[in-house]
């Protein structure tokens, strides 16, 4: 189990390695170039298009007065680099004044690269529809060879056509994530006596305590008691039978069904609340009193982990035929209505959305914030002592307890080779490198003196890493001065009934 925090920052600070090998025409440094910091306000544009072509115009002849042509590598290595985003950024809210339904919704300032995102010689209006006061434009963008398309939403607004958002796509309308057969073989491999393995040696999922309202657990992060809460959040549709269980963010093409097919049909949805995070998620076929339950890992049909990777803080719960039968445009648009109902949801309330995907009008996803962040997450079939199936679960781990054993090695001045060796770990000493630990759930060592006293940690030296192997590079000489044995603690699971 990990935890890791998510780190996020400004998009612009990215942008400095985007611009290494920079080219472009010369003709294009040396063109004048128009005062644009002084435009005059926005004409009245009567229809969508003449709106968007403009936008793209003057976005692009700002984006060459801040400095966007082939001088921009040299330009943002200097002292001048801030400058030149101030300007950039005083630039963009000039341009959403006169572009935008609302200034803050151009997103720009933190879009400024190599090569630009518009270019009025290679930015074509390719399509566009009206729809009483609303309008929606694409333009087809080819740089370097390949292609990029915008969709612009308009509103007309007392008799000018205004941008009320954008969104950026790489492949075309009509490109699906699956194609038919695709998505016919992989439903058809999930099966209602699929072979299910139990969780992995050393875990104790134990989930139902996580169900327990107003139960009272530790928290990991903080380390600290709390009540969990359980919500029940909603109905999620399953018309299919299949679930595909994965970080929303990601990409849908890689993406593949579990398993385990259940019946058709609407589901409840239940969430478990701790230090104001969704610590775990379920969805509920049925109710037993027949214990103890078992829980069996959630695997998908190619035989894929059950631990469900997470890189933009999420995992949605999806019927399977609905996620496979969108267009890759569609599963954009939808991960953006996600993040949007997400910042704007009330302080204190759960992070917990469901989507209609596609064209479906029932919820056929849930997406639930993952506990505390990115990281792998663990998922689970539950059932009863007689085999009955009744949750599907995810566990974000906030309340799991980690699990260890301890292995002591007598630590003696000169101590050297192999001086302790299992299939799960081993230990070499090498005086002229360090301490060598190998084993992939080795979490810490520690050499405590005569009374139990810590001496050093594994921490306070520095180290290098090399697949299951870690080197510390100790102080011998105050080991073995003080240290009269070594403990080397290693992860065997985790459990959720404390």
């Amino acid at each position: 189990m990990s935890i890791p925090i998510a780190d996020m920052c400004p998009k612009w600070l990215i942008f400095i390695v985007l611009f290494a090998g920079c080219h472009r025409a010369t003709e294009h440094v040396t063109e004048a170039r128009p005062q644009t910091q002084n435009t005059p306000p926005s004409t009245i544009m009567t229809t969508p298009q003449e709106r968007v072509q403009s936008y793209i115009r003057e976005w692009h002849q700002y984006w060459r007065d801040c400095g966007g042509s082939n001088q921009m590598s040299a330009a943002f290595v200097s002292a001048s680099f801030m400058t030149t985003m101030e300007k950039w950024e005083k630039s963009v809210q000039s341009l959403a004044g006169k572009h935008w339904l609302t200034p803050d919704a151009d997103q720009s300032a933190s879009h400024f690269g190599y090569p630009p995102d518009h270019d009025a010689a290679a930015e074509k209006v390719v399509k566009h529809e009206v729809r009483g006061d609303t309008a929606v434009v694409e333009t087809e963008l080819i740089q370097q060879g390949s292609p990029t398309f915008y969709e612009y939403q308009l509103k007309l607004d007392n008799g000018d056509w205004r941008i009320a958002s954008m969104m950026r796509f790489y492949d075309r309308e009509e490109k699906q994530a699956f194609d038919e057969a695709e998505t016919r073989s992989l439903l058809e491999k999930a099966s209602f006596a699929a072979d299910l393995s139990p969780p992995e040696k050393g875990d104790e999922p134990n989930c139902e305590v996580l169900f327990e309202d107003v139960r009272v657990v530790k928290g990991t992060l903080m380390e600290k008691e709390g009540k969990i809460r359980v919500l029940k959040v909603g109905k999620l549709s399953l018309p299919s039978g299949t679930i595909i269980a994965r970080d929303f963010g990601y990409s849908p093409e890689e993406a593949r069904p579990l398993s385990l097919k259940v019946q058709p049909g609407e589901y409840e949805v239940e969430a478990c609340v701790l230090e104001r995070r969704v610590a775990a998620m379920r969805v509920l076929f049925a109710s037993s009193d027949q214990k103890p339950f078992v829980y069996r890992q959630a695997v998908t049909v190619d035989g894929g982990s059950s631990i469900i990777g997470v890189d933009a803080g999420n995992v949605a719960i999806c019927d399977g035929q609905a996620y496979m039968s969108r267009t890759r445009r569609n599963h954009e648009r939808e991960y953006q209505e996600w993040v949007e109902k997400t910042l704007a949801r009330a302080p204190g309330s759960p992070d917990l959305t469901f989507l209609k995907l596609g064209d479906l009008p029932q919820n056929t996803a849930v997406v639930s914030g993952s506990g505390y962040g990115d990281g792998g997450y663990p998922a689970y079939w539950v059932f009863d002592a007689k085999n009955k199936l009744l949750a599907f679960v995810i566990d974000f781990q906030i309340a799991a307890e980690k699990l260890y054993r301890v292995v002591k090695v007598p630590w003696k001045s000169g101590l050297s080779g192999i001086v302790h060796k299992e299939p799960e770990c081993a230990i070499e000493v090498e005086r002229a490198t360090g301490v060598v630990v190998r084993g992939s759930n080795v979490s810490e060592a520690r050499w405590l003196d005569a009374a139990g006293g810590v001496v050093a940690t594994s921490h306070q030296f520095a180290s290098s890493h090399s697949h299951d192997e870690q080197t510390f590079s100790v102080d011998f000489e105050r080991l073995d001065r003080d240290a009269v044995t070594l403990e080397i603690k290693i992860y065997t699971g985790f459990r959720n009934n404390r």
